[in-house]
């Protein structure tokens, strides 16, 4: 799915005749992280969270491994024991950036050379899949009276390439992969049940990552809007962890700037056991650059992951759930 939202994002621009977008798969969100940061490429697509299952984890991990910097946090944690003076943290932001987002919607397909798929009993896919496909997966085994093996791969289109080369007819006849109709085109295994999604709005949304900004673009020529509010992603590990009301006294200087949250999420922050890496996202306004100065004084660590304009496309999906 990286690569239909990476088309999302990029084809206007070769609509726009301006220039030529290639687009480089990598075999795992970190290679994507990796690619970004060495400039083997422009800018990369990562999956983040998905409306049935929640957060990609790994992102989040990602994420904090890349942009906190453990062995600071873990000086600054010792004088604080130590009750000595730290040098105060300053707001942070990497070479990359989150500077976009995409949302997918997404539609998982049972693809297979097998003629007759009460046969299957080893399936591939991406570990995301298989909760999002539960009812199908429950049924089939019901059906056919038959435990399957589930197979982890990296990606959908992995387990798609994975079944497009196996040698034997007898495998060919047993194996499947549940992947997108793109994976299936690209690998030249045909789909034999389409849409086996527990839930047909099941969306997942993309962040662009890069060292520049997008360039402008007619907006005549945008397939895919972006509205006029923005959001801004950042991350921070709490000073004074064992104190009553800590994360509390956080947020309150967000409502005291008249900035709301969209999302708060939190992730062990390998500096130290129990303490967190919270991840929150913020509609900006006018406050935010005061709310920042005052939250510094709260946290051991600040970073902002980025900013970039709310699809309009997350409207569309509010709307029509109402």
């Amino acid at each position: 799915m990286s690569i239909k939202a990476a088309r999302q994002q990029f084809e206007p621009y070769s609509l726009a005749g301006d220039v030529s977008i290639v687009y480089l798969p990598q075999p795992s969100i970190n290679s994507c992280f990796k690619s970004i940061s060495k400039d083997e490429c422009d800018f990369s697509v990562i999956p983040f969270e998905n409306s049935s299952n929640g957060q990609v984890v790994l992102t989040y991990d990602l994420f904090r491994d890349w942009f906190i910097q453990e062995d600071r946090l873990k000086i600054k944690l010792r004088e604080m024991e130590q009750s000595t003076s730290s040098e105060a943290s300053s707001t942070k932001t990497r070479d990359f950036q989150v500077i976009a987002e995409q949302f997918v919607t997404i539609h998982h397909n049972f693809i297979t050379y097998s003629n007759d798929i009460s046969k299957i009993t080893t399936i591939y896919s991406h570990p995301q899949v298989w909760s999002q496909c539960n009812k199908f997966l429950h049924k089939h085994e019901l059906d056919n009276n038959i435990k399957i093996q589930k197979i982890d791969t990296s990606s959908t289109s992995k387990a798609v390439e994975i079944v497009a080369s196996l040698k034997t007819e007898e495998q060919r006849q047993t194996t499947a992969a549940m992947a997108s109709l793109t994976a299936s085109e690209i690998h030249g295994v045909p789909v034999k049940v389409s849409q086996i999604e527990d839930f047909k709005g099941n969306t997942t949304r993309f962040l662009v990552l890069s060292k520049k900004q997008l360039p402008v673009l007619d907006s005549s020529i945008a397939l895919n809007k972006v509205s006029d509010k923005r959001l801004t992603l950042l991350t921070f590990i709490i000073k004074n962890n064992d104190n009553f009301g800590s994360l509390c006294d956080i947020l309150q200087v967000f409502k005291q700037y008249n900035l709301n949250l969209q999302s708060i999420t939190t992730r062990p922050s390998v500096v130290s056991p129990w303490r967190y890496v919270f991840f929150v996202e913020v509609w900006e306004g006018s406050g935010m650059a005061s709310a920042l100065n005052e939250i510094e004084d709260l946290v051991l660590d600040l970073t902002v992951l980025g900013s970039f304009p709310r699809s309009d496309k997350f409207f569309q999906m509010i709307e029509q759930s109402i």
